[in-house]
């Protein structure tokens, strides 16, 4: 059962959004499905890791509950999220470079640095708050998400 601040229709929701009834065991799975998206910080430069370890992890229980549902897709829309932004600030750097004909890499160099060091705390911190909501019994947003994989229409 969902807590009593559920946003209906003409009232506002302040404060989490909590599922009383998520048992201990998929409050744990939900957390290991956020701690999995860690692996591409610490999966030693084997691309994707992250995003396959958190896919896996929805995909297999994703039916068992809308608690592991939730969370699973979250987690593994902030992983698509984080692909997508090196992608494009990697695409971006390359195009900088040859507009420039090479006399902005340097400058290039430095934002990817800095890129990076953004990626990883924002990583860190997304994987761990959605980590700990998640023991909570919580549901989670993370920051800087884009939601590619949508909720399930529900027929009425």
């Amino acid at each position: 059962m969902l807590h009593e601040g559920v946003a209906m229709a003409g009232q506002e929701y302040f404060g989490p959004l909590r599922d009383e009834d998520a048992p201990e065991g998929e409050r744990n799975y939900a957390l290991l499905n956020h701690l999995a998206g860690l692996l591409a910080l610490a999966g030693g430069g084997i691309p994707f890791i992250g995003l396959i370890a958190t896919a896996v992890l929805w995909r297999v229980r994703h039916k068992e509950s809308p608690f592991l549902d939730d969370h699973g897709r979250e987690a593994t829309n902030f992983q698509i999220s984080l692909l997508v932004y090196v992608v494009g600030g990697i695409v971006a750097g390359v195009v900088f470079s040859i507009v420039t004909i090479g006399i902005g890499a340097p400058l290039v160099a430095v934002g990817a640095v800095v890129g990076m060091i953004f990626i990883v705390v924002l990583s860190l911190v997304g994987c761990i708050r959605g980590a700990m909501a998640a023991y909570r019994g919580e549901f989670y947003r993370y920051p800087m998400c884009l939601r590619w994989l949508k909720e399930p229409e529900i027929a009425h």
